[in-house]
């Protein structure tokens, strides 16, 4: 179970580590922390913005934004930064030819793949001492488990009110 004083305990253990071992891989010291020890210096939401097009391909502004949780004056000052730095580049949108995508150079591909040697990094050091047994039951298992929070999510994204059969409240009510 949670601690005592912890201010919002979970009834399951695993909910709780679960909980805080996404704290602390979102966390921008933690994302700055483990992409230094390639040698990369760049601030959090870069890294981000890197990984999401590297994963993703190019975006509109908008959508990076959208998936960085931030608006678009501040998308825009980061796009700026990795601009000036050389790692992402703006392209008309052929499918709009008054939008903009963005997309990584070769050298933010070149980082994007830093970023992922890092996280293999990491990951080496954080299953240090595991068996091949339990890596491979780890393995199984969260796979499983992200396949349910896609469903999960899938599920939540077309029926955004909730459950069958309850109403969203307002605060007048």
């Amino acid at each position: 179970m949670a601690e005592q004083n912890d201010p919002h305990p979970y009834s399951s253990d695993f909910l709780a580590a679960l909980t805080g071992i996404i704290a602390q891989w979102t966390a921008p010291s933690f994302l700055v922390g483990v992409t230094a020890r390639e040698g990369i210096d760049l601030d959090s939401t870069s890294i981000t913005a890197i990984s999401i097009l590297g994963r993703r391909g190019p975006l509109r502004p908008s959508a990076l934004a959208e998936h960085l949780a931030t608006g678009a004056s501040n998308v825009s000052k980061v796009l700026g930064r990795l601009e000036t730095s050389g790692l992402v580049e703006r392209r008309k949108d052929d499918a709009d030819a008054r939008a903009s995508l963005v997309q990584l150079t070769p050298a933010g591909e070149d980082m994007a793949t830093a970023f992922v040697r890092a996280g293999d990094g990491m990951l080496e050091e954080l299953l240090d001492g595991w068996t091949e047994k339990e890596r491979h039951l780890l393995t199984q298992i969260t796979q499983r488990l992200d396949s349910s929070t896609r469903a999960f999510a899938a599920r939540i994204s077309t029926n955004p009110s909730g459950p069958q059969g309850s109403e969203e409240r307002t605060v007048s009510e």
